[in-house]
Protein backbone atom coordinates (compact mmCIF):
# COMPACT_ATOMS: atom_id res chain seq x y z
CA UNK A 1 0.00 0.00 0.00
CA UNK A 2 2.84 2.38 0.78
CA UNK A 3 4.29 1.80 -2.31
CA UNK A 4 1.27 2.56 -4.14
CA UNK A 5 0.75 5.77 -2.62
CA UNK A 6 4.55 6.55 -3.12
CA UNK A 7 4.47 5.93 -6.46
CA UNK A 8 0.96 8.03 -6.93
CA UNK A 9 2.20 11.07 -5.13
CA UNK A 10 5.50 10.82 -7.15
CA UNK A 11 3.32 10.68 -10.48
CA UNK A 12 1.60 13.54 -9.29
CA UNK A 13 4.88 15.60 -8.73
CA UNK A 14 5.47 14.86 -12.21
CA UNK A 15 2.24 16.30 -13.85
CA UNK A 16 2.90 19.59 -12.20
CA UNK A 17 6.28 19.83 -13.17
CA UNK A 18 5.31 19.46 -16.91
CA UNK A 19 2.37 21.46 -16.50
CA UNK A 20 5.32 24.16 -15.35
CA UNK A 21 7.01 23.70 -17.93
CA UNK A 22 4.55 24.17 -20.56
CA UNK A 23 2.82 27.89 -19.25
CA UNK A 24 6.11 29.08 -19.22
CA UNK A 25 7.28 28.01 -22.96
CA UNK A 26 3.91 29.93 -23.97
CA UNK A 27 4.53 32.59 -22.03
CA UNK A 28 7.92 32.69 -23.60
CA UNK A 29 6.59 32.31 -27.10
CA UNK A 30 4.13 35.57 -26.93
CA UNK A 31 6.64 37.21 -25.72
CA UNK A 32 9.15 37.29 -28.79
CA UNK A 33 5.84 37.43 -30.98
CA UNK A 34 4.29 40.65 -29.77
CA UNK A 35 5.21 43.96 -31.80
CA UNK A 36 7.64 45.86 -30.70
CA UNK A 37 6.01 49.70 -28.90
CA UNK A 38 7.99 52.84 -28.64
CA UNK A 39 7.40 54.35 -25.22
CA UNK A 40 7.51 57.85 -24.91
CA UNK A 41 11.09 57.32 -23.44
CA UNK A 42 12.42 56.63 -26.79
CA UNK A 43 10.90 59.73 -28.23
CA UNK A 44 13.27 62.82 -28.13
CA UNK A 45 11.82 65.71 -26.47
CA UNK A 46 12.39 69.25 -26.02
CA UNK A 47 10.86 72.35 -24.39
CA UNK A 48 10.60 75.90 -26.50
CA UNK A 49 13.66 76.82 -24.25
CA UNK A 50 16.11 74.24 -25.04
CA UNK A 51 14.87 75.20 -28.80
CA UNK A 52 16.03 79.12 -28.44
CA UNK A 53 19.51 79.89 -28.85
CA UNK A 54 21.74 81.37 -25.84
CA UNK A 55 22.19 84.60 -26.18
CA UNK A 56 25.42 85.66 -24.68
CA UNK A 57 25.27 88.20 -21.97
CA UNK A 58 28.06 91.35 -22.13
CA UNK A 59 29.97 92.82 -19.00
CA UNK A 60 29.89 96.58 -18.66
CA UNK A 61 33.81 95.34 -18.96
CA UNK A 62 33.11 93.99 -22.33
CA UNK A 63 31.16 97.04 -23.48
CA UNK A 64 34.14 98.98 -22.97
CA UNK A 65 35.90 97.09 -26.08
CA UNK A 66 33.06 97.36 -28.07
CA UNK A 67 33.38 99.69 -31.59
CA UNK A 68 30.62 101.42 -31.97
CA UNK A 69 30.05 103.28 -35.56
CA UNK A 70 29.25 107.42 -35.07
CA UNK A 71 28.30 109.89 -37.18
CA UNK A 72 31.44 110.99 -39.55
CA UNK A 73 32.85 114.06 -37.29
CA UNK A 74 33.89 117.59 -39.06
CA UNK A 75 37.27 118.18 -39.08
CA UNK A 76 39.02 119.44 -36.27
CA UNK A 77 41.26 121.28 -38.38
CA UNK A 78 39.16 121.83 -42.05
CA UNK A 79 40.98 121.51 -45.34
CA UNK A 80 38.92 123.06 -47.51
CA UNK A 81 38.87 121.96 -51.20
CA UNK A 82 36.67 124.59 -53.32
CA UNK A 83 35.17 123.77 -56.97
CA UNK A 84 33.91 126.21 -59.12
CA UNK A 85 31.33 125.08 -61.28
CA UNK A 86 30.53 126.23 -64.86
CA UNK A 87 28.75 128.82 -66.01
CA UNK A 88 29.61 131.40 -68.82
CA UNK A 89 28.73 134.84 -67.69
CA UNK A 90 27.48 134.03 -64.60
CA UNK A 91 31.28 132.86 -62.97
CA UNK A 92 31.26 136.16 -62.43
CA UNK A 93 28.81 135.49 -59.32
CA UNK A 94 31.84 133.14 -58.16
CA UNK A 95 33.55 136.40 -57.28
CA UNK A 96 31.54 137.43 -54.96
CA UNK A 97 31.22 134.18 -53.70
CA UNK A 98 34.92 134.11 -52.87
CA UNK A 99 34.48 137.73 -51.33
CA UNK A 100 32.15 135.97 -48.46
CA UNK A 101 34.76 133.15 -48.16
CA UNK A 102 37.27 136.26 -47.72
CA UNK A 103 35.34 138.43 -45.40
CA UNK A 104 34.51 135.08 -43.05
CA UNK A 105 38.07 134.22 -43.19
CA UNK A 106 37.26 130.54 -44.20
CA UNK A 107 40.69 129.12 -45.76
CA UNK A 108 40.85 127.14 -49.03
CA UNK A 109 43.51 124.31 -48.77
CA UNK A 110 43.09 123.99 -52.58
CA UNK A 111 41.24 125.02 -55.99
CA UNK A 112 39.70 123.79 -59.19
CA UNK A 113 37.15 125.01 -61.50
CA UNK A 114 34.87 123.88 -64.09
CA UNK A 115 34.79 125.86 -67.53
CA UNK A 116 34.87 129.59 -67.34
CA UNK A 117 34.79 129.18 -63.19
CA UNK A 118 39.01 127.21 -63.59
CA UNK A 119 39.40 130.76 -65.33
CA UNK A 120 37.89 132.52 -61.91
CA UNK A 121 39.38 129.60 -59.93
CA UNK A 122 42.96 129.75 -61.77
CA UNK A 123 43.44 133.33 -61.05
CA UNK A 124 42.43 132.92 -57.70
CA UNK A 125 44.96 130.44 -56.71
CA UNK A 126 47.47 132.46 -58.69
CA UNK A 127 47.05 136.12 -56.30
CA UNK A 128 45.19 134.34 -53.37
CA UNK A 129 43.38 137.91 -53.73
CA UNK A 130 39.40 138.53 -54.83
CA UNK A 131 40.19 141.84 -55.46
CA UNK A 132 42.81 140.52 -58.00
CA UNK A 133 40.81 138.40 -59.67
CA UNK A 134 37.85 140.96 -59.55
CA UNK A 135 40.21 143.16 -61.24
CA UNK A 136 41.28 140.54 -63.97
CA UNK A 137 38.25 139.02 -64.34
CA UNK A 138 37.08 142.76 -65.51
CA UNK A 139 39.09 142.61 -68.01
CA UNK A 140 37.38 140.37 -70.69
CA UNK A 141 35.08 141.83 -73.12
CA UNK A 142 31.70 140.22 -74.27
CA UNK A 143 33.76 140.19 -78.08
CA UNK A 144 36.32 138.02 -76.30
CA UNK A 145 33.75 134.89 -76.40
CA UNK A 146 32.21 135.54 -79.78
CA UNK A 147 33.17 136.81 -83.52
CA UNK A 148 30.52 138.81 -84.54
CA UNK A 149 29.88 139.23 -88.45
CA UNK A 150 27.14 141.48 -90.09
CA UNK A 151 25.78 138.18 -92.04
CA UNK A 152 25.83 135.76 -89.88
CA UNK A 153 25.32 137.75 -86.34
CA UNK A 154 27.35 135.94 -83.39
CA UNK A 155 29.76 133.11 -83.79
CA UNK A 156 31.93 130.68 -81.50
CA UNK A 157 35.50 132.34 -81.30
CA UNK A 158 38.36 130.57 -80.85
CA UNK A 159 39.93 129.99 -77.20
CA UNK A 160 42.77 132.03 -78.67
CA UNK A 161 41.18 135.11 -77.96
CA UNK A 162 41.19 134.92 -74.73
CA UNK A 163 45.29 134.37 -74.89
CA UNK A 164 46.06 138.39 -74.41
CA UNK A 165 44.50 137.81 -71.08
CA UNK A 166 45.70 135.11 -69.71
CA UNK A 167 49.08 136.18 -70.88
CA UNK A 168 48.56 139.27 -69.36
CA UNK A 169 47.48 137.52 -65.65
CA UNK A 170 49.71 134.84 -65.77
CA UNK A 171 52.57 136.08 -67.67
CA UNK A 172 55.09 132.81 -67.51
CA UNK A 173 53.97 131.38 -64.07
CA UNK A 174 53.58 127.50 -63.73
CA UNK A 175 50.82 126.06 -62.17
CA UNK A 176 53.71 124.53 -59.58
CA UNK A 177 54.39 128.30 -58.61
CA UNK A 178 50.73 129.43 -57.26
CA UNK A 179 49.75 130.20 -53.64
CA UNK A 180 47.30 127.67 -53.59
CA UNK A 181 47.22 123.58 -55.44
CA UNK A 182 44.81 124.38 -58.79
CA UNK A 183 43.82 122.15 -61.34
CA UNK A 184 40.96 122.19 -63.78
CA UNK A 185 39.61 118.68 -65.65
CA UNK A 186 39.51 118.87 -69.56
CA UNK A 187 37.65 116.38 -71.60
CA UNK A 188 39.22 114.54 -74.75
CA UNK A 189 36.93 113.93 -77.49
CA UNK A 190 38.79 111.94 -79.48
CA UNK A 191 39.71 109.24 -77.10
CA UNK A 192 36.21 110.05 -74.73
CA UNK A 193 39.07 110.55 -71.68
CA UNK A 194 38.78 113.33 -68.57
CA UNK A 195 42.09 114.44 -67.88
CA UNK A 196 43.14 116.80 -64.98
CA UNK A 197 45.03 119.28 -66.13
CA UNK A 198 47.57 120.11 -63.25
CA UNK A 199 51.02 120.66 -64.68
CA UNK A 200 52.95 122.96 -66.52
CA UNK A 201 52.42 126.92 -67.78
CA UNK A 202 48.98 128.29 -66.65
CA UNK A 203 48.79 129.78 -69.74
CA UNK A 204 49.60 126.61 -71.99
CA UNK A 205 47.24 124.37 -69.74
CA UNK A 206 43.98 126.56 -69.53
CA UNK A 207 43.20 126.97 -73.01
CA UNK A 208 41.93 122.57 -72.77
CA UNK A 209 39.70 123.52 -69.72
CA UNK A 210 37.35 126.10 -71.07
CA UNK A 211 35.82 125.92 -74.19
CA UNK A 212 32.18 124.54 -73.72
CA UNK A 213 29.33 125.21 -76.41
CA UNK A 214 28.74 128.11 -76.82
CA UNK A 215 32.02 129.60 -75.84
CA UNK A 216 35.01 128.54 -77.71
CA UNK A 217 35.92 125.83 -79.85
CA UNK A 218 37.40 122.48 -78.64
CA UNK A 219 40.94 123.30 -78.29
CA UNK A 220 42.89 120.16 -80.26
CA UNK A 221 39.86 118.34 -79.55
CA UNK A 222 39.32 119.04 -75.67
CA UNK A 223 36.95 120.97 -74.41
CA UNK A 224 35.92 121.18 -70.50
CA UNK A 225 34.44 118.41 -68.44
CA UNK A 226 31.64 119.64 -66.69
CA UNK A 227 30.21 116.58 -65.78
CA UNK A 228 32.93 114.92 -64.14
CA UNK A 229 32.52 116.59 -60.88
CA UNK A 230 33.17 112.92 -58.71
CA UNK A 231 36.24 113.18 -60.83
CA UNK A 232 37.59 116.47 -59.55
CA UNK A 233 36.34 116.17 -56.07
CA UNK A 234 38.47 112.58 -55.57
CA UNK A 235 41.19 114.68 -57.00
CA UNK A 236 41.06 117.59 -54.83
CA UNK A 237 40.93 114.99 -51.80
CA UNK A 238 43.63 113.32 -52.89
CA UNK A 239 45.96 116.52 -52.93
CA UNK A 240 45.17 117.13 -48.92
CA UNK A 241 41.67 118.64 -48.57
CA UNK A 242 39.22 116.74 -46.37
CA UNK A 243 35.90 119.16 -46.69
CA UNK A 244 34.78 119.84 -50.39
CA UNK A 245 32.41 122.95 -51.27
CA UNK A 246 31.06 123.26 -54.70
CA UNK A 247 29.89 126.34 -56.03
CA UNK A 248 27.13 126.02 -58.89
CA UNK A 249 25.58 129.21 -60.19
CA UNK A 250 23.34 127.14 -62.39
CA UNK A 251 20.26 127.11 -60.16
CA UNK A 252 16.80 128.21 -60.76
CA UNK A 253 14.89 127.95 -63.84
CA UNK A 254 17.13 127.06 -67.43
CA UNK A 255 14.66 128.33 -69.32
CA UNK A 256 13.90 131.87 -68.13
CA UNK A 257 16.81 133.62 -69.72
CA UNK A 258 17.78 131.19 -72.83
CA UNK A 259 20.51 131.32 -75.16
CA UNK A 260 18.65 132.31 -78.35
CA UNK A 261 14.83 130.79 -77.48
CA UNK A 262 14.18 128.04 -75.50
CA UNK A 263 14.45 125.71 -77.63
CA UNK A 264 17.93 125.89 -79.30
CA UNK A 265 20.12 123.31 -78.75
CA UNK A 266 22.66 125.21 -76.10
CA UNK A 267 19.57 125.97 -74.13
CA UNK A 268 18.38 122.44 -73.54
CA UNK A 269 22.14 121.74 -73.24
CA UNK A 270 22.88 124.08 -70.32
CA UNK A 271 19.43 123.04 -68.94
CA UNK A 272 20.70 119.20 -68.78
CA UNK A 273 23.97 120.19 -67.21
CA UNK A 274 21.52 122.30 -64.36
CA UNK A 275 19.77 119.61 -63.77
CA UNK A 276 22.67 117.22 -63.07
CA UNK A 277 25.07 119.53 -61.27
CA UNK A 278 21.77 120.57 -58.69
CA UNK A 279 21.75 116.71 -57.53
CA UNK A 280 23.14 116.19 -54.38
CA UNK A 281 25.89 114.10 -54.61
CA UNK A 282 27.90 111.58 -51.55
CA UNK A 283 31.05 113.18 -52.45
CA UNK A 284 30.89 116.93 -52.06
CA UNK A 285 30.50 117.93 -48.09
CA UNK A 286 28.57 121.74 -48.78
CA UNK A 287 26.81 123.10 -52.37
CA UNK A 288 26.94 126.63 -52.25
CA UNK A 289 23.75 127.72 -54.95
CA UNK A 290 22.96 130.71 -56.87
CA UNK A 291 19.66 131.48 -58.48
CA UNK A 292 21.00 133.94 -61.46
CA UNK A 293 18.23 132.42 -63.72
CA UNK A 294 17.39 136.81 -64.80
CA UNK A 295 20.34 136.51 -66.63
CA UNK A 296 21.35 134.58 -69.45
CA UNK A 297 24.62 132.38 -69.44
CA UNK A 298 26.23 134.59 -72.12
CA UNK A 299 24.79 137.54 -70.69
CA UNK A 300 28.23 139.74 -69.99
CA UNK A 301 26.73 143.16 -70.49
CA UNK A 302 25.67 142.60 -66.16
CA UNK A 303 28.19 140.71 -64.98
CA UNK A 304 28.66 143.11 -62.40
CA UNK A 305 25.14 142.49 -61.60
CA UNK A 306 25.94 139.05 -61.07
CA UNK A 307 29.03 139.16 -59.12
CA UNK A 308 27.23 141.44 -56.05
CA UNK A 309 24.41 138.57 -56.42
CA UNK A 310 26.92 136.27 -55.79
CA UNK A 311 27.19 138.14 -52.71
CA UNK A 312 23.97 139.12 -51.11
CA UNK A 313 22.89 135.12 -51.84
CA UNK A 314 25.79 133.84 -50.02
CA UNK A 315 26.12 136.44 -47.09
CA UNK A 316 24.20 134.78 -44.56
CA UNK A 317 25.01 131.03 -45.68
CA UNK A 318 28.61 132.00 -45.75
CA UNK A 319 28.95 132.91 -41.93
CA UNK A 320 26.81 129.77 -40.74
CA UNK A 321 29.45 127.92 -42.44
CA UNK A 322 31.97 129.41 -40.54
CA UNK A 323 30.44 128.79 -37.55
CA UNK A 324 29.58 125.35 -38.63
CA UNK A 325 33.33 124.81 -39.25
CA UNK A 326 34.46 126.26 -36.32
CA UNK A 327 36.18 129.56 -37.73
Amino acid sequence: MKKKKLLLIYLNLMLVLAGCQSIQKRSSKNTSQSPQIKTNNQIPTATPSDQEEEIPTVTDDEREDEVVIKPKPMPDLPKIGIILGPGGSRVFGEIGVLHELQINKIPIHNVAGIELGALVGGLYAWRNSVNDVEWQMFKIKEDDFFKRSLLTGRKTADISALNPIIRSAFNRVKIEDLNKPFACPALNLRKNQVYIMNRGLMSQLLPYCLPFPPFFKPYRSNISATRDLKVVADYLRSQGANYIIFVNVLGGNPFKAPINDVNSTETLLWAELSSQLSKREPFIDYTITLNLDNYSIVDFSHRREIMQKGSEQTHIMIRALAEKLGL
